[in-house]
């Protein structure tokens, strides 16, 4: 016992010595902060949030003399210009399109943010109803609304093509 004492004696006191060395210290490890995520991008300006089908939905009155089958043809031929079309049915006089990502942010589509057309056409020829549905993104959930530059595009062009003329 008396040789583990005098073992013990000798580590405290060789510890307690000075020494003519620096000391010096490990870094104190710095935390790295978890970086903010940014702010959930906006929709775009022309995302109009709603659920009325009023507000939406735009009638436009055609051509004397046009007939449902050729305001069908029409109309489709414009849609497969810039879209796909998701449902057809001449009879019926109804076309949707496939849900597109119209939205482009930094060069790529922005899938946050998406649209379609639905147009239908009046069973006596002499009207149809075009409507631009939009869905913008956040979180799990998708707000509903339409998008006024959609809507718009679709309703000069439609008019051009089909859409009542007036006399001058």
């Amino acid at each position: 016992m008396l040789r583990r004492t005098a073992a013990l004696s000798l580590v405290i006191a060789a510890g307690c010595g000075r020494s003519s060395q620096p000391v010096t210290t490990a870094p104190t490890p710095t935390v790295a902060s978890t970086p903010t995520p940014p702010p959930p991008p906006a929709p775009p300006v022309t995302f109009i949030p709603t659920t009325s089908d009023a507000r939406m939905t735009r009638v436009i009155d055609l051509r004397e003399g046009t007939t449902k089958a050729q305001a069908f043809k029409v109309v489709s031929d414009y849609l497969t210009q810039s879209f796909l079309i998701d449902v057809s049915d001449p009879r019926a006089g109804f076309l949707m399109t496939t849900w597109q990502n119209s939205s482009v942010r930094d060069g790529a589509p922005d899938l946050h943010y998406r649209t379609r057309l639905i147009i239908r056409i009046g069973e006596d020829g002499k009207q149809a109803s075009i409507r631009a549905e939009a869905n913008w993104q956040r979180g799990d959930e998708w707000d509903i609304g339409y998008d006024t530059r959609v809507l718009e595009d679709a309703i000069v062009e439609l008019r051009t093509r089909i859409g009542k003329t007036t006399g001058l």
